[in-house]
Order: structure tokens, then sequence, then C-alpha cells
């Protein structure tokens, strides 16, 4: 089978790998309940817009057209990010026959992708990082384009791309402007010439701009928003920190494979023009540990990195005639993907995988200021949600209908919030509402209120400032919880003392 731009010689193959990973996510997706995330991204689909506090719409958007037709159930949730993976995986095989890999690289790239830890962690659950790596090799299968065939009219393209990238996640301007500068310090610098890389950037621009618009008229929340997260959640970590972490959300079993291809990209004749892909990878490197980011928001940009490693070990293996090498490297590198992935998705149960990570000697790591439990954060904030649901059920049912009619239920952080409003349609709760992001925008669900369930927020002596009457009804607590959702108390608070809109002006957390 001959190359073409998207079906290379191994097709067939990366279809089946592809849809072998959307199996195994199905496999392993369903084995611990709801992420804390997705509660919020069902409340925000339920409240359409061109933006929202912590991030652009895009996501959003997909997600109220696929529950409109699909609905919410934990399965639904799982079957996009899953596809969007497997779409990566069988972009990374285009990559790497882009640049002239053969049909073994391919498959060896695909099979790394597949298995890449922080590849299928987000996947793993319903939000806009799933769309973001997705995007970003997107936007390498068309530069790479641009760079093997010298055709600038494809920036256009690019430019699209990138601006549909921004309205999932800002992050896609890392793309951007990596690039530039990269092709600043090639032979490509030529492209600075072509009216066709402005045009791109324009319409980049363009398509971003109804989200530009929505901060304007919403007091720049999203900037308030990155402003504070800096300053409060996001762990201080040196550039050289950044980089170990790299190791391991990439698999420290494919170091190999990436370096190698990082400096091949660089270095090599045979890729030399396709250097530029491994200068973003620098630049974005600089740009992200520089302004002390998430490790893991470098991850979007390793799949040339990975084609370029495959291409250059399957050219050794075919060059050394190493044949036995290239009947159990396949077997190999799944083998190491299969032994990291249960730190990516819910492969064990949790103790079982808590007694996993201790005999490996892997503990769990935090990005952010959130002190862990025994369990990584993006399993931790699985558990305990309909638990929480049900103390909060017991009080507000336990009420006399008339007071129901003015009772309202209010959590400190959107996981606690969308959990109560997720799991709380079989007991005809009302909307619970918050002061994070989102929600403080939304409001409460209306002015008359006057008792209030209370998730968390101190104690009895910090709600009786705005209430007469208050009560500890539940300690609610889950053993594999977050620990800052551990012990969380829930009051019942009557007599509010002031109207609703002067509280709910104290309540704004944009974090």
């Amino acid at each position: 089978m001959k190359n073409t731009f998207l079906i290379p010689q191994s097709a067939f193959y990366l279809l089946v790998i592809s849809v072998s990973l959307i199996i195994f996510q199905m496999f392993t997706g369903l084995n611990y309940p709801v992420f804390r995330d997705e509660f919020y991204y069902i409340d925000c689909a339920n409240h359409p817009a061109f933006g929202y506090v912590d991030h652009p719409p895009l996501s959003v958007f997909i997600l109220y057209l696929w529950k409109s037709v699909f609905g919410t159930s934990q399965l639904s949730l799982r079957i996009i990010p899953a596809m969007c993976q497997a779409a990566t995986v069988y972009l990374s095989g285009v990559i790497t026959s882009q640049m002239g890999g053969s049909k073994y690289a391919q498959v060896i790239a695909a099979l790394i992708t597949m298995f890449v830890p922080n590849y299928l962690g987000t996947a793993g659950f319903y939000s806009m990082n799933a769309f973001d790596i997705l995007i970003w090799a997107v936007m390498f299968v068309i530069l790479l384009k641009i760079l093997s065939d010298d055709n600038t009219r494809l920036f256009i393209l690019l430019g699209a791309v990138a601006g549909i990238g921004l309205q999932n996640k800002i992050s896609a301007g890392f793309f951007i402007a990596a690039m530039l500068p990269a092709l600043l310090f090639t032979k490509q610098r030529k492209y600075f010439l072509s009216g066709y890389l402005y045009a791109g950037l324009a319409l980049c621009g363009l398509i971003f701009l109804p989200y530009i618009v929505w901060n304007f008229q919403n007091d720049f929340a999203s900037l308030e928003f990155i402003s504070n997260a800096s300053k409060y959640k996001i762990s201080d970590i040196t550039p050289l920190n950044f980089f170990t972490a790299q190791i391991l959300e990439i698999n420290p079993l494919y170091f190999i494979f990436w370096f190698t291809g990082l400096i091949f990209l660089l270095f090599s004749k045979t890729l030399n023009k396709f250097q530029v892909a491994g200068l973003i990878y620098i630049f974005t490197f600089l740009i992200l540990a520089l302004q002390n980011s998430k490790p893991y928001y470098l991850a979007a940009s390793y799949t040339p990195l990975i084609a370029a490693g495959s291409l250059l070990f399957a050219d050794i293996i075919a060059v050394k005639k190493l044949d036995f090498v290239k009947k159990v490297l396949p077997a190999l590198i799944i083998i190491a993907g299969l032994i990291i992935s249960p730190f990516a998705v819910p492969l064990l149960s949790p103790q079982k995988f808590i007694d996993y990570s201790q005999f490996l000697g892997i503990t769990p790591q935090n990005a952010e200021r959130n002190q862990l439990g025994a369990l990584p954060q993006h399993f931790a904030d699985r558990f305990g949600w309909e638990e929480l649901t049900d103390k909060v059920a017991k009080i507000y049912n336990s009420l006399p209908d008339n007071e129901k009619l003015i009772t309202g239920i209010f959590a400190q952080n959107y996981g606690e919030t969308g959990a109560i409003n997720y799991y709380g349609k079989k007991y005809n709760l009302p909307e619970c509402n918050s002061g994070h992001n989102n929600h403080w925008l939304w409001g409460p669900r209306h002015d008359s209120l006057e008792t209030f369930i209370i998730i968390g927020g101190g104690d009895e002596d910090d709600h009786l400032e705005s209430f007469e009457e208050v009560v500890k009804m539940y300690v609610h607590t889950n053993q594999f919880a977050m620990l800052y959702e551990n012990n969380l108390p829930v009051f019942l608070c009557r007599k509010i003392r002031k109207p609703i809109k002067e509280i709910w002006k104290e309540t704004k957390l944009f974090i």
C-alpha cells in the first residue's frame, strides 16, 4: 500500500491500535465513579455561553450537543475523550509517515502514544484536555505538511485549527507562540515573507475573538482566574523538576524514544526540514517551565518527538538487521505501558493500586498545593460524591414542604456543587450553588432563599455571621477522597441575616 497524506502504509494497524485503545479506556473507565471535573463540565453544558471563567467554550459546546442525544451517564462521558486519544494515536502514525518512517516505525509510534500515561489519564474522563492533545497533533500534521511540501497556503488551515484549539484551551496558543521563533531560528524563516502565514494568524485570532469579547463583558474573569491559580493553586516547581516530571508523565520506560527523537529532530540531517517541530518542544518547554506551569501542560508537544524516536529506532533495527529486536520491541512497549498504566487509569481497585504503588515505590505526585491522601488526585477526586449527595438529600427531604421552597444548597467548590447537581436529580434536590468559578456568575436559583444546606466552609461560628440558626448535621468522610474533601461538615443554616445578593458578593472564588 502506497503512503498518502492521511492514509499511511500502516493505516490498518493504526486503526486496530486505535480501536484497542478505545476498548481499553471503556474497560477501565467505569471502574471508578465520575471525576469531579466532569460534574463541572456538565453544569457548564447546562449554561451554554461563549466563555467560562476557567476555560473557553468548545469542549462544553461539544458536551452540550453530545448529552442532548446520549445523556450524561458515566459510559457516555467516557466515549468522546477515548475517541480523542484514539485519533491522536492514529495521527502519531501519520506524523511518523510524514517524516519518512516505515510501516514498522509508524506502528511503534502508535503503540507508544497509546500507552503514554498522560494521554491515557487525560482521555480517561471528559475534559478539554483530551481535545487539546488531539488538536496539537492535528496542528503538527498540518505544519509537517507545510514543511514537507513548502505549501504556505496551509498556514490558513493551521490558523483555523489553532483558533479552534484556543476555543478549547488557551494553551493551544503555546503552539503558535513556540512555532514563530522556531521558524525564525531555521531556514523556514522565509515563511515570514508569506502573506498566508499572517492570514492564518489573523484567522486564528478571529475564531478566538468571541471568547475575548466574553471576557470583556465579564470583567476579564479568565485573567483573574489565571492570576489566582498561579498565586495560590499551582505548586512551585523549578525548571529541573519540571523536566524530571516529564519523564514520569510520558512513562520513564519511553524516555529513550522521545528524548532521542528530540535530539534527532534538532540535529539530524535526515529530519532537517522538520527541525521546527523539535524547536517547538524546546520553546514550549521554556515558556511553561519559566512561568511555573503544571508539568502536564507540555504533554501535547510530544507526538513528533515520539515519531522521530520511533523512526530512528526502526532504522537502526533495519540497518543492523536486528530481527529479534524487531519482533520483541512492540511487546516490550506494550508491557512497559501496562506496567505504568495503573497510575493513569483505574485499572486496579483503590486498595490494590495503593499496594502496587508502594511495591514500585512510586508515590502520588500533585501539581497543585492541595495535600494528597493515599491516591493521586485524578483518582481520589472520584470518590465520596454520591455519599455526600445522599447526606444532603436526607437533610433537604426532612424539611417541611413550605421550607423547601425557600431552601438552597451551597458548596465550596465546583466538584461538590456539580456532584450534588449530578446525583441530586434522583432525590429531587434543587440546584446546588457555589461561589467557585462560573457558579458564581450563575448565582443563586432565586433571591428569596432563607434556609441553606451548606457543605464545608468552616465551623458553626463561621456560618453564624450570615444565619441566626446553624446546626451541624453530618460530617462526610471517605477513605479514598482528597484530604480537603474528607471530614467535611454539612450544616443546616436558617434565618438568613441579610439579602442573599449581598452575601453572594462575598462568595466569589475564581481559582
